[in-house]
């Protein structure tokens, strides 16, 4: 029996990449099909000269867009001076300084690194260290990483954590907002009462707590916001307890809510924080922020203690600088929060005219919805997400559509333009 190989370029590269790679390859980009050579502000171009919105931004991480100019220009400047190097660099100095103006008042000082999931071992082995204590309080279908402690968080492999005998890390229901669409969310005055309650009793069943980890919005569940009082309570219920809170902002952070961080927006003191994917606007780049009294009190004390090979290199900080500049641009919050509204606007009307789209939710520039199928009114299924996920990109969007939870991460430097842009574009792919 003959075997058909693709010699297509697309082919080629897809093939190299499951020859060559180890695991899997990306489920989005098996589901595509296309090979994307670069990308020009929102845009991603692929190889046939096809040209998409970009409304998965890598996960979040190409938030100031592609080939943006000030970013690129100061990231080449800098490759062609230093890259890496274990001595203190002018670079390092600035962006400590720069990110210490724009962080929450008393998380003060911050370590470098270079991965999201990096950034959230140490975050969590701070709050152990500091407390004393091992546990972790994590929510159902949170996302922190997949390293060998906090993979298991948000109810994740638990399989694989019952034969490895992990029981240090617990998960607790996250109380989605189910009640408001992406233009009424701010009216939620939910406080997620189940949840602090199931919290209540955790507290009565465990006496070695040393944290909770929460998103303040579940990215990978599919930008879903939470009750919008809950993290208010949250923030009680760990004072009362004596444990620490670690807000996971890896997606949040950096203006993807209209704000610079998503503790801005709810008014929520974090004792740790943890910054990701935007931050470095491509250029990997992650940290931890905490107020002096936690790393003082803490192992991370020590001299290299919170060394990387890679965090703090002078070349992350250019990127990370760079990014900054962008954000801090006169108008650019303003535009950010106008096109936020437009496509809010937008994807009320699309779930009003779409048999396809249900359950509409989100805030800033983390929206999403559900793909149904409309016989059932059930989430679709995988046949039908690829179908309308192709379909979408056949007019000229890529979404992170080819599961039902539909998550909408476009990139900050869209205008009021590109907005209506990808709103007639979900129109035409999403229609009955």
């Amino acid at each position: 029996m003959s075997t058909t190989v693709d010699t297509t370029p697309a082919g080629h590269v897809a093939e190299a990449v499951r020859r060559h790679g180890g695991g899997g390859p990306r489920r989005i980009a098996e589901s595509a099909g296309l090979v994307v050579t670069h990308g020009e502000g929102p845009y991603l171009i692929t190889d046939s000269g096809r040209r998409l919105l970009d409304f998965a931004t890598a996960m979040g991480v190409a938030a100031i867009g592609h080939a943006n100019p000030v970013w690129s220009e100061a990231v080449g400047r800098q490759a062609q001076r230093l890259a890496a190097c274990v001595l203190h660099t002018p670079e390092h100095a600035d962006y400590l300084e720069r990110l210490a103006a724009v962080l929450p008042f008393g998380v003060d000082r911050v370590a470098l690194y270079s991965g999201g999931a990096e950034a959230v071992e140490v975050a969590v082995r701070l709050a152990q260290s500091v407390t004393g204590r091992r546990d972790l309080i994590s929510f159902s279908s949170g996302f922190h990483g997949k390293t060998t402690g906090v993979r298991f968080s948000g109810g994740r492999f638990p399989e694989e954590r019952v034969n490895l005998g992990v029981d240090w890390v617990h998960t607790l229901p996250y109380p989605r907002c189910e009640q408001h669409d992406s233009l009424s969310y701010p009216s939620c005055e939910e406080e997620g009462a189940a949840a602090i309650a199931a919290l209540e009793l955790c507290a009565a069943d465990l006496h070695d707590v040393a944290a909770v980890i929460v998103e303040p919005v579940l990215g990978t569940a599919g930008n879903r916001p939470p009750q919008r009082r809950f993290l208010a309570g949250l923030r009680a219920l760990c004072d009362a307890h004596g444990w620490l809170l670690i807000v996971d902002e890896s997606i949040t952070g950096f203006g993807r809510l209209g704000r610079t961080f998503a503790v801005d927006w709810f008014d929520v003191r974090p004792d740790i924080l943890v910054l990701g994917k935007a931050m470095g606007g491509g250029y990997p780049l992650s940290g931890v922020a905490a107020p002096s009294s936690l790393w003082d009190a803490s192992l991370f004390a020590q001299p290299s203690a919170t060394s990387s090979s890679y965090g703090a290199n002078p070349l992350a900080c250019a990127a990370g600088i760079a990014v900054l500049d962008v954000l801090a641009a006169p108008g650019f919050d303003d535009q950010v929060k106008r096109t936020a509204r437009r496509l809010a606007d937008g994807i009320v009307a699309l779930e009003a005219a779409s048999p396809f789209v249900a359950r509409n939710r989100g805030l800033g520039m983390m929206l999403g919805f559900d793909l149904v199928d409309p016989a059932t009114a059930e989430l679709a299924g995988s046949d039908l997400c690829l179908r309308l996920f192709r379909r979408c990109l056949n007019a000229g969007i890529l979404i992170v559509g080819d599961v039902p939870e539909v998550r909408l991460n476009p990139p900050l430097i869209l205008t009021e333009h590109g907005a209506d842009e990808a709103i007639s574009a979900l129109q035409d792919a999403l229609a009955g």
